[in-house]
């Protein structure tokens, strides 16, 4: 945030938009944002951070596991811009207010190294595609902070996963309309040997003025597609090929080809196919006009040929899907396991005579139908239907209303329940609205009711200063006022007391009020005193310290932690033993105790996958295998603790993975053979070819191993850094 005076006027940049204003307050007008908002994790860069000696870092616009992305002003050329700090969370850190990342030692700082060695590299690659429409122009690339930062071009509009949300579905015709651009981007893109391998639409953008771009060139690999090589990533279910699961798999425009054609199916159906793994275990892909879509066939061909699982029988390159699916000629379907094209079934030749009676019965059966019905359709049609007149129950309590409908025999329906500034229970709309009339069979009246003004929890105030309170109380809409102070051993002009509890449900923007502390009349700053140790303490045990050592206390923040329980302290900021005089002020750490994580849904998963993902909530695991019929070798079956429960930040998820299906032991056949000299048994010098080969199993091959083999192969990579296939524009 930058502010200076014009006479008496006070000017401010916004930083969450970079617009700037004539300020009466910190609420820009343009967007909202409230300037002086820390950021949602401490290892962010705080805004109003400069980089580069020119680049006004300014609020988050995404963050991911290998990245966070910030709008920033370029004050040489006067321009907005967005720019990506390389941060692999699970290899660095960064201390809350400080701008260093602090790397962390062994294989994974060899893992950051070699990741920032390739994001620099992609990110020279990148700049040269500037000439392609439809890419995010990048700008530079520079060094900072013991890691690295690309500045590119700021996009203002909506991502097309933004947009579905609110269009659900659209006409074939209007996304194949909107998405060729993409295509032609990305057939541009191949040519410079580069493969995006994460099109989804949270990555394809609109900008205001109508342009598509793609993003997310974090996740593009610089390969050399002529020798087909690539490394692991991180997928996205759904739109991510089933080469993407699988180490050293080959990987090429076709996996592009996928992934587009997956985003074209939500586009047009509503939904995201099915997870490509799942699809090569049991293929239940329905076709578009299977779920009623209108789809020209030939359209509905290049569509699913362009989503086969095996890359043998998917369509190749973006020229390839382009011109099928644009083409006005037939496009054959291409079955999946043969990689041929899908024989149309024959038609039977019937003979004349038969087809002759056929004819008749179905004459027969149509004069019939055509026969006027004399029961209940003329009965119903003769009936005079009984009509109702509706009430007005807007603005009526709840009980009320329903007992004035059951009068006139209409029975009130609640469709929702809103936030409001009425009073709990009072009906907000209705329909049919007041004065309609309703027929015998539909009496129902559709309200939406008032949940009253919407809570938030308490916040906790004491041991804060008054500056920090104003922070929170803009956060949750809470509304604060000072009373007199109290004596404390909390910091002068720190909060002592607050008239809602902590914790309790409040309506939003109340009032509470604060005592400030006062600090106490009989301390002695000449004398000198031996810091305690507070660490562990609960707040209050340290308040009693703090008056025995004639020091004051106040809270400095909340972090999560794993060594130290839920609101005791964790840190202090004069350690323990040091000679202090009276009335020191010390401020405190207090403890959250350990994240509460959301545990991912890992069943049906690749293990590598499933470990990818409890790795990002910080979470363990432990690997069992099992033999397992319908699943494939390295699919996880079982989970230990069900999806979307919240653990412990380090907790253990025991996961149980296919070993595929149990091959069946080798056979031996003894030969008995009888010589001149008499009988004897031998084994055959030869066996039949059947003979020697164990059974195989039907499942196909994922490419997955047990963990122990697994781990073989990855020490044999010659690229150990983190991918960045997860790291885009926004996450």
């Amino acid at each position: 945030m930058q502010k200076e005076v014009e006479g008496n006027k006070r000017i401010t940049q916004c930083m969450g938009c970079m617009e700037i204003y004539e300020a009466f307050d910190d609420i820009c007008p343009y967007c909202g944002y409230i300037n002086g908002t820390m950021p949602e994790e401490m290892y962010h860069l705080e805004p109003g951070t400069v980089l580069d000696k020119k680049y006004l870092v300014g609020r988050v616009l995404g963050f991911g596991g290998f990245g966070v992305t910030y709008i920033a002003w370029d004050q040489v050329l006067q321009r907005k811009v967005a720019i990506k700090e390389y941060f692999p969370r699970e290899c660095a850190s960064r201390m809350n207010g400080t701008e260093e990342i602090t790397i962390f030692t062994g294989d994974r700082k060899k893992q950051f190294r070699n990741g920032l060695k390739s994001f620099k590299e992609e990110a020279a690659k990148l700049m040269k595609l500037h000439d392609i429409i439809g890419t995010v122009n990048v700008f530079a690339i520079f060094e900072e902070n013991n890691t690295a930062y690309l500045v590119m071009e700021y996009l203002d509009g909506c991502t097309l996963a933004q947009m579905l949300k609110e269009k659900k579905i659209m006409p074939v015709e209007e996304a194949l309309k909107m998405i060729r651009p993409v295509i032609r981007s990305l057939q541009e893109i191949h040519k410079n040997n580069l493969i995006h391998r994460d099109i989804t639409p949270d990555n394809i953008f609109i900008t205001k003025s109508g342009e598509l771009k793609v993003l997310d060139f974090g996740s593009a690999r610089y390969s050399a597609l002529a020798q087909n090589k690539s490394i692991s990533v991180i997928v996205k279910q759904g739109y991510a090929p089933p080469e993407q699961y699988q180490l050293y798999k080959d990987q090429g425009s076709w996996t592009d080809v996928y992934s587009l054609a997956a985003t074209i199916y939500k586009m047009i159906t509503g939904k995201v196919p099915e997870d490509s793994i799942t699809r090569m275990v049991k293929d239940t892909l329905e076709a578009p006009s299977a779920l009623g879509i209108t789809i020209i066939k030939s359209q509905e061909n290049a569509l699913l040929n362009a989503l086969n699982t095996k890359i043998s029988s998917r369509t190749q390159t973006m020229d390839a899907f382009e011109k099928q699916l644009f083409s006005e000629e037939e496009v054959p379907r291409i079955d999946n396991e043969t990689g041929q094209p899908v024989k149309k079934p024959q038609k039977k030749w019937i003979p004349p005579v038969i087809a002759a009676g056929i004819c008749v019965l179905c004459i027969g059966a149509f004069l019939r139908m055509q026969q006027p019905k004399k029961d209940t359709a003329v009965i119903q049609q003769q009936k005079q239907e009984e009509k109702y007149v509706v009430g007005n129950y807007v603005g009526v309590d709840l009980e009320k209303a329903e007992n004035a409908a059951k009068e006139s025999e209409l029975q009130i329906v609640i469709t929702n329940r809103e936030n409001s500034d009425k009073k709990e229970g009072v009906i907000l709309s209705q329909d049919p609205a007041a004065g309609k009339e309703v027929g015998e069979n539909n009496k129902n009246i559709y309200v939406i009711v008032s949940a009253g003004n919407e809570k938030v929890k308490m916040p906790d105030y004491v041991g804060i200063s008054s500056k920090k309170c104003a922070e929170i109380e803009k956060a949750d809409n809470i509304r604060t006022v000072t009373s007199e102070s109290k004596e404390s051993n909390i910091i002068p002009e720190y909060v002592v007391e607050q008239s809602e509890k902590a914790g309790n449900k409040i309506a939003k923007g109340a009032t509470v009020t604060l005592s400030l502390s006062a600090g106490r009349k009989n301390i002695k700053k000449k004398e000198s005193h031996t810091m305690p140790e507070l660490i562990g303490k609960t707040f209050d045990a340290a308040l009693k310290e703090a008056e025995k050592s004639q020091i004051y206390i106040g809270i400095s923040k909340h972090e999560y932690s794993t060594s130290y329980k839920k609101n005791t302290i964790s840190a202090q900021s004069i350690e323990e033993g040091k000679k202090v005089s009276g009335g020191t002020e010390i401020l405190l750490t207090i403890s959250d105790g350990p994240e509460q994580m959301k545990v991912p849904d890992v069943v049906k998963k690749g293990l590598e996958e499933a470990k990818v993902l409890l790795e990002q909530q910080k979470l363990k695991h432990t690997v069992t295998f099992e033999y397992n019929d319908e699943y494939g070798e390295g699919i996880v079956l079982e989970q230990s603790v069900k999806a979307g429960k919240k653990v412990d930040e380090g907790s253990t998820i025991d996961l149980v993975v296919s070993k595929g299906a149990k091959k069946e032991p080798k056979k031996t056949t003894e030969r008995s053979s009888k010589s001149s000299g008499g009988s004897s048994k031998k084994n055959s010098g030869k066996s039949s070819s059947s003979g020697s080969k164990s059974s195989q199993s039907k499942q196909p091959s994922l490419g997955y191993q047990s963990e122990s083999s697994s781990s073989h192969r990855k020490s044999k990579s010659k690229n150990s850094g983190d991918s960045l296939d997860s790291w885009g524009y926004v996450n």
